[in-house]
């Protein structure tokens, strides 16, 4: 379903949760656009719509990364979208792409093609090829998917559960890298793989060897390097998909979790295997990629993007508002709320900015969306109009209409 923005300088929405029989709370959503002005200041633009709702029929909810319809985050995600570019265009060999906010800072190491080739019976990662630019995405990134690797008892297996297996190894293949499985270089067993390339996007801390290359063991897999970019991360990815629920781990779970890279760099707490809460943890929608969920920050600080702009190699954005209050108006009645900054994204190369903010409050009363003809819940954003809740018809009215139309349906 397309959006058109819900005012002529921002896009909002207003949702009453749950979504099925009586709602107890409403939540707003507020989307907006910059533009990035050639001194780093951004301005108010024409805005971009809420994207990716997660209540359309049409999304693809398993590869759905980065929501601006998720209705609660912890922290703000900060992302970069878009490409690394070489200065100038001058193609070149190696290069180092960055972000820096405050004491949050992240660097990339990026590289152009190598491939994977074999000697001697031993893989061996080549030299890279000079580049121009690299898209800023996970496929650029280590990871991927080793279909060789046997899924365990498949040969005894009836073709009831050969199908079911089938549906569950789309997402979870024990030959698969669970940290980022739209990667590449991830390989398991021996053996050469035709045009195999090693990542171009990589840790630069932890760079992939030749060496490392062949795990052999698929229970390993945590033992590797992690996946970096700057992109949204995905639903399937880990530690992400362990927050969705207590249940959900990868097809090898970690043997060791104090050696576990996102623990020891405090991404991670060390018991997130044990205390999970009941159902979906509110962290399973933040989106950004490691180190980038951040604590809100401040107006006027200085965010640093380096070597994803085609023009300027390092684009300094000096943040606009990042604090924002939401006052809903439940039958006549305003509650004020702090509003979450949810998240920041930049587009570097269209010198774009955008930031979503979002709140919640209870209902005065339950709401049933099919039933009630009127429902008097409304959102503003920092004391402007409000932004109504769209009421749907009611199943009386559907019901009518569908008789009617039946009605005029022309007769044989």
């Amino acid at each position: 379903m397309s959006r058109k923005p819900a005012r002529e300088t921002y896009d909002a929405d207003v949702l009453l949760m749950p979504l099925r029989g009586e709602t107890t709370h409403v939540h707003a959503l507020f989307k907006l656009t910059y533009a990035i002005g050639a001194n780093g200041r951004c301005a108010r633009t024409l805005p971009e719509p809420l994207q990716h709702d997660w209540r359309d029929p049409d999304v693809d909810r398993p590869l759905l990364g980065g929501s601006d319809y998720w209705l609660v985050k912890p922290r703000t995600d900060l992302v970069v979208q878009g490409a690394v570019h070489a200065a100038g265009g001058r193609p070149v060999e190696r290069m180092r792409a960055g972000i820096t906010l405050g004491k949050v800072s992240k660097e990339i190491a990026v590289c152009g093609p190598r491939a994977i080739t074999w000697v001697g019976g031993r893989p061996v990662i080549g030299e890279p090829q000079p580049f121009a630019t690299i898209p800023m995405a996970w496929t650029e990134a280590y990871g991927g998917m080793d279909w060789r690797v046997p899924i365990p008892g498949v040969e005894t297996m009836t073709d009831n559960e050969k199908l079911a297996m089938a549906i569950r190894t789309k997402f979870d293949h024990p030959g698969m890298y669970p940290r980022n499985p739209f990667g590449r270089g991830y390989l398991v067993e021996p053996g050469e793989v035709p045009k195999m390339l090693a990542p171009s996007l990589e840790d630069p801390t932890d760079l992939l060897t030749s060496e490392r290359l062949i795990i052999r063991d698929p229970a390993a897999w945590w033992r590797q390097p992690l996946p970096w970019c700057f992109d949204w991360t995905n639903l399937v990815m880990f530690p992400r998909a362990g927050w969705f629920d207590p249940g959900v781990d990868p097809w090898f779970p970690v043997a060791d979790e104090k050696s576990l890279p996102e623990i020891k760099r405090g991404w991670l707490p060390a018991d997130f295997r044990r205390n999970r809460v009941n159902g979906c943890d509110p962290r399973f929608f933040q989106g950004a990629s490691h180190g980038l969920a951040i604590e809100r920050p401040a107006s006027g600080q200085t965010l640093r993007i380096i070597g994803m702009h085609p023009e300027r190699p390092t684009l300094d954005i000096m943040l606009p508002a990042t604090s924002a209050e939401i006052t809903f108006h439940l039958e006549g009645k305003a509650t004020r709320q702090q509003a979450r900054l949810h998240h920041i994204v930049v587009r570097p190369a269209d010198d774009v900015l955008t930031m979503v903010f979002a709140a919640e409050a209870p209902l005065p009363r339950p709401f049933i969306p099919g039933i009630h003809k009127y429902i008097p819940v409304s959102a503003a954003l920092d004391g402007d109009k409000p932004v109504e809740f769209l009421t749907p018809p009611t199943v009386r009215e559907r019901v009518a209409q569908a008789q009617t139309q039946h009605r005029q349906k022309p007769t044989a």
